[in-house]
């Protein structure tokens, strides 16, 4: 991270604004510079209301206001001074990342047009100010991934009801007690039948997601007070250097950095109902 004297600085000086919920978030800062590498196992989107960012993928460096990176490519450095940018995490949701998917192709990181945003920067800078529901918010994501594929979105298919029940054991086990061969034996599926069917309805390995969804437990045990060793205990994680390590690959940023109250504007839209379908826009 940066540092001053010593000091390290928040990568968002002016503060920011985090919508989540599981497995996705809306990211929004004035001023936001990362430079600790991380391979998020969704796409990310950026758009910047205001100046244009500079970010580097894999030795690849763009100047841009809009650009798309693929899942998993390693995000080594984004500098983005008085850009007013938004981070959209697209969830790992079959239909939208199979599109997603589609329009990268072989490449991990494609420039865009904010023209094709533009519609969307109002509401981008409401959200940076906080002033969304949970609902709205959600709404938000969609509608800018809508955006980026050209198209209104598809409905979100179901997924295969074996993948739901691991999902759902996944939801309430702690990583660290993850029991492959009790979650083959709970869906009557071969370990090999299992992880090709989770693959191809998610995106990702069960460990990967496991891993994932403890992130955002852990986000949400910190609402209820609990200390860093706790939630690393609760959420399943070896030890607070395994939290620190599973936050920068979510985040960017160190898990001390997401949840500092002084500096970022943490707003749960867990319990939104967008999933519904695709509200009107604000």
């Amino acid at each position: 991270m940066l540092s001053d004297a010593g000091k390290n600085i928040h990568p968002a000086p002016h503060g920011l604004t985090l919508y989540y919920w599981p497995c996705s978030l809306i990211l929004l800062a004035r001023t936001l510079v990362l430079d600790r590498s991380t391979s998020p196992l969704c796409a990310t989107l950026r758009i910047a209301c205001g100046e244009p960012y500079e970010i580097e993928v894999n030795g690849q460096t763009l100047r841009t206001r809009a650009s798309l990176v693929a899942p998993g490519a390693r995000r080594n450095r984004v500098t983005a001074i008085d850009s007013r940018v938004a981070l959209f995490y697209i969830p790992i949701d079959t239909t939208r990342l199979a599109q997603v998917k589609q329009m990268l192709g072989t490449q991990e990181l494609i420039n865009l047009p904010i023209e094709q945003f533009a519609h969307l920067l109002p509401a981008i800078e409401s959200a940076s100010r906080g002033e969304l529901s949970p609902a709205d918010a959600r709404s938000l994501m969609d509608h800018t991934v809508a955006a980026l594929i050209g198209e209104p979105l598809e409905p979100r298919q179901p997924k295969d009801p074996r993948v739901r029940k691991v999902i759902q054991v996944l939801g309430t086990v702690p990583l660290n007690e993850i029991d492959s061969d009790a979650l083959c034996a709970q869906v009557h599926l071969s370990a090999s039948r299992l992880r090709a069917l989770f693959k191809a309805e998610t995106g990702c390995t069960i460990q990967q997601y496991a891993r994932w969804l403890a992130v955002w437990r852990a986000c949400f045990l910190w609402r209820r007070g609990l200390s860093f060793t706790a939630i690393a205990a609760e959420a399943g994680f070896h030890d607070l250097s395994h939290v620190d390590h599973a936050f920068t690959e979510v985040f960017g940023i160190s898990p001390t950095q997401v949840i500092d109250t002084r500096s970022v504007d943490l707003i749960n839209c867990e319990e939104s109902s967008a999933d519904a379908g695709v509200p009107a826009l604000m």
